[in-house]
């Protein structure tokens, strides 16, 4: 196997993968993601601000 092979092999490997996964796949939802902010955080995702505040309670 010459390594020209191998890139055309790989790249045609990864292509394949992205086109399955781009028929198959559904959209992501803007409006259910959570907030990339939030870290974990069960409130962050509504807009709660104050999620980290010393003391609040969970």
């Amino acid at each position: 196997m010459t390594r020209r092979f191998g890139i055309v092999i790989a790249l045609v490997s990864a292509l394949f993968v992205v086109g399955l996964d781009w028929s198959l796949g559904v959209p992501p939802d803007p409006y259910r993601a959570p907030d990339p902010m939030a870290f974990g955080s069960q409130s962050g995702a509504s807009g709660a601000i104050c999620t980290f505040a010393p003391g609040a309670d969970k």
